[in-house]
């Protein structure tokens, strides 16, 4: 597609546990950056044309992070409340994580799991940056979540890995790496992630499931499939974005309830 050619908008998420996006927008006005509101996101920003930000101070200093706002939805749908136990099951580099802990106040306990040290790493960098202390950082494959907390999170984000050709704009270099062999496997793996993931909530809990990515075989199939097996979840709300019609980048998200 032409559009995956043309140059993305960089897109801020304000961390509204240190300041406000009239500040933020301030900040970059002053620098002489031209800079709008999310229509998305009540905490999103964004600016064309931008440059290197390694001199912003308000990004240094955790008043930001850099995240676009179509996947600022996730945290926004699975509504997380202070003081409540969150899962994030796939949660490097974290900007999902982070915007978990911001929208419950830094209050309740947020376990982030990832099988890459590295990973883990780039989790607890971020929290730091951002003043945030309920994330758990946990070195885990997602799939044996249900088996680690079984009934026992009162919400659950699963940002599944995906073929990620929502994304492609920022990442122009993944589509000389995907192939159809990948992209027919993926499904089974988020799949699997799904079900342990469901096997952790409490009754009446909520999950989200993620990606950034556009084909209907890794998102209303994946969510189809899950639900005609569990007849104890129920489907309340699924969001789409199409990178050509929203000017965002792709990503899908759904929202289910565990009920009896």
């Amino acid at each position: 597609m032409c559009f995956d050619n043309t140059d993305p908008p960089l897109c801020l998420r304000v961390n509204f546990l240190k300041t406000t996006r009239e500040n933020v927008l301030d900040a970059l006005k002053t620098l002489g950056i031209k800079a709008e509101p999310s229509t998305f996101a009540p905490e999103g920003i964004i600016y064309e044309g931008h440059g290197a930000l390694d001199k912003f101070q308000a990004l240094r200093a955790g008043l930001c992070q850099v995240q676009d706002e179509s996947s600022m939805t996730a945290a926004r749908l699975l509504n997380p409340q202070a003081g409540e136990f969150v899962i994030d099951a796939c949660a490097a580099p974290g900007g999902k994580t982070t915007h978990l802990a911001e929208l419950m106040q830094n209050r309740g306990r947020i376990v982030a799991t990832d099988i890459y040290e590295t990973k883990i790493k780039h989790i607890k960098q971020n929290a730091e940056r951002l003043g945030i202390t309920i994330i758990e950082p946990l070195l885990l494959d997602a799939r044996k979540l249900g088996d680690k907390f079984p009934e026992q999170a009162d919400k659950v984000l699963v940002d599944a890995p995906c073929s990620g050709l929502g994304v492609l704009r920022r990442k122009a270099d993944l589509r000389w790496k995907k192939n159809p062999d990948e992209l027919k496997k993926l499904p089974a793996l988020q799949e699997k992630i799904l079900e342990s993931a469901a096997k952790t909530l409490k009754l009446g809990g909520a999950l989200v499931y993620s990606t950034c990515t556009i084909t209907q075989r890794e998102n209303q199939n994946v969510i189809e499939k899950f639900l005609a097996t569990h007849e104890n979840f129920e489907l309340v709300e699924m969001k789409t974005f199409l990178s050509h019609v929203t000017n965002t980048d792709g990503f899908f998200a759904a929202k289910l309830i565990r009920k009896n």
